[in-house]
């Protein structure tokens, strides 16, 4: 019975076994640069509007995000880890806010799973084809304004909601995604 069982899980695809932080860590760890396009909707629940925007973005491992509003406006934004000072330290004003984003998008895409589990619960489900990962937070602090975060992919960041606890919601989704081109200017 136990060779059996065993040849079973031989036959098994890898995907099928267990699928970990620590391996989805490993994939997006692999990923030193990227450059994408996405599409964000912003669900506002007092006004029950959504706000939907688009443009591209170019991805540094350990150096910045740059997200390029296209349409309805034009703007840029620049993400650095400075920028991205202790996500607990910035609950506040419209800045804050803003570093808040630089903090999550910069530990989101590179799959910093430690630095996320300081502040959130985190649960994997799905496997390497596909995975979602559902982010809780901790403290109150972190609770009084978002009040969960999902994300989604496969070999790469896909798409990612945040649920604010106010009733807002912010979807972003990332498609397009590919390296960098040798040689190519590295800001959008």
């Amino acid at each position: 019975m136990i060779r059996i069982l065993f040849l079973l899980l031989l036959c098994l695809p890898g995907n099928a076994l267990a699928f970990t932080l620590d391996d989805l860590q490993t994939r997006l760890n692999r990923t030193q640069a990227l450059d994408g396009r996405f599409e964000q909707r912003r669900h506002l629940a007092d006004l029950d509007a959504q706000l939907t925007s688009r443009g591209h973005f170019r991805y540094r491992r350990d150096e910045r995000v740059v997200w390029v509003l296209e349409s309805p406006i034009q703007d840029r934004l620049e993400f650095t880890p400075d920028s991205a000072a202790d996500i607990d330290e910035t609950l506040g004003g419209d800045r804050r806010g803003r570093d808040q984003v630089a903090a999550l998008l910069l530990d989101l895409l590179g799959g910093d799973w430690q630095a996320l589990e300081d502040r959130f619960h985190l649960e994997l489900s799905g496997d390497g084809r596909g995975w979602q990962v559902r982010l809780a937070p901790k403290n109150d602090a972190l609770r009084d304004r978002l009040s969960l975060i999902r994300l989604e992919g496969g070999q790469y960041l896909n798409e990612l909601t945040l649920h604010a606890a106010n009733g807002d919601r912010l979807h972003i989704r990332l498609f397009d995604q590919h390296p960098p081109s040798e040689g190519v200017d590295a800001s959008p």
